[in-house]
Formats: structure tokens, sequence, C-alpha cells
């Protein structure tokens, strides 16, 4: 079932023509549906295609878009920045395709995840944390902050 999304204020005039000079095209006409309905919307806990690994907390509204991504390092220039996953990662929309990709902060390169916004968003499903299963040895390493660990050891002291 796709993930239900909250109507949001339409983007003002200027913020898209702001936009669509920093693309240096026209935008997709999926892209200017969608953000005509839920421009910035935060949906529900989700997932695309159910497996975890590419997550929306928040569309990127195009007057953020217009004003910030030029300073994200290492972020593609010339495409509509779309989503984030609240871990520094951000899907996009190439303005001359309109597909979607995901792009990671910590590795070089993307992913194309969807033909356009309503493949994207027909696939974007609601996350289910019991289906995550994970395998002996698929965890290679992970990390905790010091600062937290040191305080859930507190906690148990008490």
């Amino acid at each position: 079932m796709s993930v239900a999304l909250p109507s949001m204020p339409k983007p003002r005039p200027l913020a898209l023509t702001l936009l669509t000079s920093m693309v240096g095209g026209p935008l997709p006409q999926s892209y200017l549906e969608f953000v005509g309905k839920h421009d910035g919307a935060e949906p529900e806990s989700n997932s695309l295609d159910g497996r975890g690994h590419v997550s929306v907390t928040s569309f990127i509204s195009v007057e953020r878009a217009a004003r910030e991504f030029a300073s994200v390092d290492g972020f593609p220039s010339g495409v509509i920045p779309f989503a984030e996953d609240g871990c520094g990662n951000y899907t996009y929309i190439s303005p001359m395709t309109g597909a979607v990709h995901y792009w990671d902060h910590e590795v070089e390169g993307d992913e194309k995840v969807a033909l356009d916004v309503p493949d994207f968003l027909s696939r974007l499903v609601e996350f289910d944390l019991a289906s995550l299963q994970l395998r002996p040895g698929q965890v290679k390493h992970a990390w905790i902050d010091p600062d937290f660990l040191a305080s859930l050891k507190c906690d148990g002291e008490t």
C-alpha cells in the first residue's frame, strides 16, 4: 500500500522560477503536479519497495531546493532535490528525463530508483520493521556514539 501524503500549500511562483533557473531548464510536469499538492510534505515511516534501502523522512520544498542545495558538498548540480532520508542522503530528479535517483553522501555515484515521480510514489510503502530480517554475517560493522554508549551504561546502573 502506498504511503499517505499530507496536502501542503503550493510553492510560490518565485521559488519555482529560481529552481527552474538553477537546473537550467523546465521542470518535469510530474514534479510540478506533485509539488502543487505536497510541497515539503513529511510522510509516515516508509521505504521504497519495502526493502528499507531508500526512505523519505521529508520531501524537499521548492523554496528549500532552490535555496540550499548548491552548498551540499558532493551533491550533483543541475538536478532537482526531491526528498531526504534523515541520514544525509537524498533523492533527486533528473530534469532531462524525470527519473528519480538516490544519492548516498557516503559513496561516490548514485542509483536510479524510479522512472519518474509517480513511479517513485507508487512504490513508496509503509515501512514494517518486523519485515526487516538480518542474516548472520550480514552486518559487517557498526558504530555507536561513545557519549550515547556511556549514557546507556549509566542508565543500566540505576
